[in-house]
């Protein structure tokens, strides 16, 4: 019998631009989440912990990213840790794993260069797959070899890359066939940054999410195998600080801006809330009605995490809802946000805020609107 920890995509150092003003504050939650990867570890009592790929963005990273990084690693001792290089940080001349800081880490830490057989004890044998590269179109798991007729091991595989089943398989496909065609018994993978398992073949998914577009991410799975051939039994922990929603209401009345409200108090502390909203407004909908939405806007602004808010200012004119602006500097300012949201370069000087993400074009043109309204900010 074996019991370990599967995690992978730390992604430390990530710049987390999407993030805005809140980018700091995203990049460190993920050394909070190390440490409840290491409590965890130790809660469970597992005999090693692989960390599938990614522990690094890129090889970039401020040394003081590596530095905490290593200083968290240390923490797992004495429990083996074992560790992949990723296609964001693959095993390279002059990389992140030749810097100084992170030569500081202790005996209980083998970094996976080469892919060959391991032994641990008499019963597990694991088969690292580690990148030397950020591209390749090969599968980088195709080298391990079957079981030979009076091998008894327990063997796990490790890898870096996507299973021929994701939408991506270009970058490091890996056979979805593999535990089948090398016996394995267990194959931790890395990069999907969403949990997700094949047969034998497991995603652990990112230890803490990384934008909008993952489903479910923020967990490491405890992993037991009984002895060879047996299904391995997996249990997932919640490793995560913040949770990342997208929602696209459709709003037609005021029970749908309730039940908009209902369900964003239903994803837990609004504090730790990364929320991005669509609404999806009805043709006929009433003013009163974008009224409160707004109002609920507001509150969210005040009690979130970070509140990304798309709203479209021409859905609003298309719905004869939109306050005519006086003439003047608002209503020139107004026309050229407009020209900037249709995809066009407006004349001097607006053209120099062209290049503006269109959120924050979109939310200029709210803020006119609140003004002509004669609304706070």
């Amino acid at each position: 019998m074996v019991k370990f920890l599967h995690t992978s995509d730390w992604q430390m150092g990530m710049r987390a631009v999407h993030a805005g003003i809140k980018a700091k504050e995203v990049r460190d939650t993920r050394f909070d989440s190390a440490l409840r990867v290491a409590k965890l570890a130790k809660e469970h009592k597992v005999e090693f912990v692989i960390i599938a790929g990614d522990v690094f963005e890129h090889h970039d990273v401020d040394e003081v990213v590596v530095k905490r990084t290593v200083d968290i690693l240390n923490q797992f001792a004495p429990m083996p840790v074992y560790v992949l290089p990723g296609n964001h940080d693959p095993f390279v001349p002059g990389g992140v794993w030749h810097r100084q800081s992170w030569h500081r880490v202790e005996s209980h830490l083998t970094l996976f260069t080469e892919p060959r057989e391991h032994q641990l004890g008499d019963g597990v044998a694991i088969y690292p797959c580690p990148l030397t590269q950020k591209r390749s179109t090969l599968d980088p798991t195709s080298w391990i070899p079957r079981r030979s007729n009076h091998d008894t091991r327990i063997r796990i595989g490790v890898a870096h890359g996507a299973l021929d089943l994701l939408p991506d398989t270009m970058n490091f496909p890996i056979s979805r066939e593999r535990p089948e065609l090398s016996d394995l018994d267990y194959l931790a993978l890395g990069d999907w940054h969403s949990p997700l398992q094949h047969g034998r073949a497991v995603y652990s998914g990112t230890m803490e999410p990384t934008s909008f577009s993952e489903r479910d991410p923020g967990y490491a799975v405890v992993v037991e195998i009984l002895s060879i051939g047996e299904e391995p039994k997996l249990t997932r922990h919640q490793t995560r600080s913040l949770t990342w929603t997208e929602l696209n209401p459709t709003i037609r009345d005021i029970t749908d801006v309730e039940s908009l409200d209902g369900t964003i108090k239903g994803l837990g502390g609004l504090d730790s809330l990364l929320l991005r909203i669509e609404p999806i407004l009805d043709t006929e909908i009433r003013e009163e009605v974008v009224q409160r939405l707004h109002v609920l806007k507001d509150e969210l602004e005040e009690r979130t995490f970070l509140l990304e808010w798309r709203d479209d200012p021409r859905t609003f004119a298309n719905l004869g809802l939109a306050t005519p602006l006086p003439d003047g500097i608002l209503q020139r300012v107004d026309e050229a946000l407009s020209t900037i949201l249709e995809g066009r370069i407006p004349e001097d000087p607006a053209h120099a805020f062209a290049g503006e993400e269109r959120t924050a074009v979109q939310e200029a043109r709210a803020l006119l609107q609140r003004l002509a309204r004669g609304e706070p900010r």
